[in-house]
């Protein structure tokens, strides 16, 4: 499977935005740009799209920026990745020689739909808050840093 920059990126936006308003505080495009390398431009049209999901709202003013719309532990990575691209967790098909097939069949049935399956399972099985805890433990790992400075 491959994925794409915008699915990446944008996973990688929601739990920077997730991990780094803990206090309240909204974060902005370019405080995400230059943590995560990420152009702004690009990251714009991303968050738009998070945005238009309900994952994502953006605040305007002095203190403005983007927070989370629910709560962490309510967002799916299921959700997070829908946002961004429907077809990654779409049902995979195999059949290129027919319905009447028996082999394709079996190879759909047995195989492409069970994994679909398990992926869309796996993916609705893990939360943001589960993400931004393990983005944050790492961070203070790597780091040495107290969770409350990131």
């Amino acid at each position: 499977m491959k994925i794409s920059t915008k699915v990446e990126f944008g996973i990688i936006a929601v739990i920077d935005i997730a991990s780094h308003s803990l206090n309240g505080n909204a974060v902005t495009t370019p405080e995400i740009a230059k943590r995560q390398n990420i152009s702004k431009k690009y990251l714009e049209q991303i968050l738009s799209s998070l945005s238009s999901a309900g994952l994502v709202r953006g605040q305007k003013g002095s203190n403005g920026g983007y927070v989370i719309t629910k709560s962490l532990k309510e967002i799916t990575f299921k959700d997070i990745i829908n946002a961004l691209d429907t077809n990654v967790l779409s049902n995979v098909y195999f059949n290129t020689r027919g319905d009447d097939d028996v082999m394709i069949r079996l190879i759909d049935n047995s195989l492409w739909s069970k994994m679909s399956s398990y992926l869309q399972e796996y993916a609705e099985s893990i939360t943001l808050a589960q993400l931004c805890d393990e983005y944050i433990k790492n961070n203070e790992i790597e780091h040495n840093i107290p969770m409350y400075y990131i």
